[in-house]
């Protein structure tokens, strides 16, 4: 584990404050710092970069840069601070959406917004920077399922030059809601991923190591092509995405699970040396020093071991250093406890065929609250490893799906996915033995008689790998080589249920927000934090 935090450099430079913010970052164990060196199109001072650089690694800190390559949507970056200069540079131009509406602050990929970030990197690593992380307002759309970019008159002649077609922007709002044609999506999502991906590849210079810090479930039909920016960048470090930056979303179970499916799903495509979390609080001050710590338990939970704190350009006050020094000990113990083991996920949850095809953006929570061992699969990935797929949601039951099923032991559809795939369906029945139809759909937010119909619809089929039998709101990451399993109390109240494990079964009891450990033999290590409620 090496604990990270980005920030601005300013507060480097202050030599009121900084001794006491060097003291606090340090205490709270962080080893590396990112500092912005680029707002939208505008450099930040180099001289000041450098002194705030040399001043946190004469404390013995590594420091690395993050740039905002393209501009946010909005003041995305600290509301606090009314007179943050969040305006592009004039020889840029606006992302112009599929309504022909401008997306103010946010800048459409073009040729002299690829050339700056280029020029930036130069300069950057002549600062002494070895490494430049782009934000995640890298990406052609917004946090939705829609197939997004620029819709200008430019960006859309040069697609039709591109690809040989004849399209209006009118015409592509009615292809991409629709959702009919799937070639010319993809031909569309294909050029925005060439855009974003061109922006990292202006950044991997000699002596600079590229990073792109990727939306929550960010995709393709974001412009964000994770296999392709791997194939033409293969050094590149990525930020998997998180969402729930404030205790309003963070609190509730559901939340804190889709948060874990996320970063499992970007670690899907993603080596873990190059994997780093996202555990941001924003807006300022917006969410509770326990549950940034929670995010960080989270984050070690499903393997990762470079785990960010955010916080835009305002700084973490004391009392969030004071709770990470706390907690500190306990993230290591888990830390160490969990290291080298792979994560093992023999239950998958089906997330769709590709983001270009648009389909449904966060998967149901459901499967990880009934305390499964899930991830999220998409069907253009292996299903190495999984014994029962849930094909839970509106999703297609595409070919690479249907090549996929005869893989597992069990596959589950839910009432949403077999209306939706009915007639392939009923001819699938007449020859798979391995079909069972739900007679439930699965929800974002599911109560707690779907958790218990989930569990007794598993329970019908003998499995060997660890899951909650009773009780809910505990997760469940097996550490199968280990001959362990972290469990996670999702709820801000005592929790308890019994683990079922191959013929064996454990009663368990969690502390609020605590994890813990379960091996084989029925042996219980918790690793509580202290938390204010």
């Amino acid at each position: 584990m090496k604990l990270q935090y980005s920030m601005a450099h300013e507060p480097l430079l202050d030599t009121s404050t900084r001794d006491e913010l060097i003291a606090n970052i340090k205490n709270a164990g962080i080893e590396k710092i990112w500092i912005a060196g680029f707002f939208s199109g505008k450099l930040v001072d180099i001289e000041e970069l450098k002194q705030a650089k040399a001043f946190a690694e004469l404390h013995g800190l590594e420091v690395g840069a993050v740039t905002i390559p393209i501009g946010h949507p909005g003041n995305a970056l600290n509301p606090d601070d009314p007179d943050l200069d969040l305006e592009i540079p004039e020889h840029w131009h606006y992302r112009v959406d599929i309504q022909g509406e401008t997306v103010y602050y946010c800048g459409a990929i073009d040729k002299c917004l690829i050339e700056d970030n280029g020029k930036a990197a130069m300069l950057l690593r002549e600062a002494g920077f070895k490494e430049v992380f782009l934000d995640d307002d890298l990406r052609a759309g917004n946090f939705n399922e829609f197939i997004e970019g620029c819709y200008c008159d430019a960006c859309v002649a040069e697609f039709n030059r591109t690809y040989d077609r004849r399209e209006t922007r009118e015409s592509l709002l009615v292809e991409m809601t629709q959702k009919k044609n799937t070639a010319i999506m993809k031909d569309w999502v294909a050029f925005q991923c060439v855009k974003v991906t061109d922006v990292v590849k202006a950044t991997d210079i000699e002596g600079v190591q590229p990073g792109i810090m990727v939306m929550h479930f960010g995709d393709e039909r974001h412009g964000i092509d994770i296999p392709s920016i791997r194939e033409q960048i293969p050094d590149t470090l990525f930020r998997v995405g998180e969402y729930q930056f404030n205790d309003t979303r963070f609190t509730a179970p559901h939340a804190k699970a889709e948060e874990l499916l996320g970063i499992l799903y970007h670690l899907s495509f993603i080596d873990k040396k190059f994997a780093y979390s996202e555990s941001t609080i924003f807006p300022p001050r917006s969410l509770m020093e326990h549950n940034l710590v929670y995010k960080a338990k989270l984050a070690i939970t499903a393997g990762l071991e470079n785990v960010l704190f955010m916080s835009g350009t305002w700084v973490l006050e004391a009392s969030y250093w004071h709770a990470i020094a706390d907690a500190l000990p306990v993230l290591r113990e888990l830390d160490q406890a969990t290291a080298n083991v792979p994560r093992a996920f023999p239950v998958h949850l089906a997330y769709g065929t590709h983001g270009a095809f648009a389909e449904a953006f966060v998967p149901t929570s459901l499967p990880l609250l009934a305390g499964l061992p899930v991830k999220a699969v998409r069907a253009d990935q292996s299903g190495e490893g999984g014994e029962l797929l849930l094909f839970f949601g509106d999703y297609r039951l595409s070919e690479q799906w249907l090549a996929q099923l005869p893989s597992y032991k069990q596959v589950v559809f839910d009432q949403a996915a077999a209306i939706k795939n009915k007639n392939l369906l009923e001819k699938l029945q007449l020859a798979a033995t391995n079909i069972v139809i739900w007679d439930q759909q699965a929800t974002a937010r599911p109560s707690a008689e779907q958790l218990l119909s989930l569990q007794r619809l598993v329970a019908q089929d003998s499995w060997d790998f660890p899951r909650l039998a009773e009780g809910n709101q505990v997760g469940l990451v097996w550490l199968k080589d280990g001959g362990k399993c972290i469990l996670f109390n999702l709820l801000e109240t005592e929790n308890e249920g019994i683990v079922q494990w191959a013929d064996r079964r454990y009663a368990v009891q969690l502390a609020p927000l605590s994890f813990a450990i379960l091996d084989v033999s029925g042996g219980l290590t918790t690793y509580d934090t202290a938390i204010a409620l």
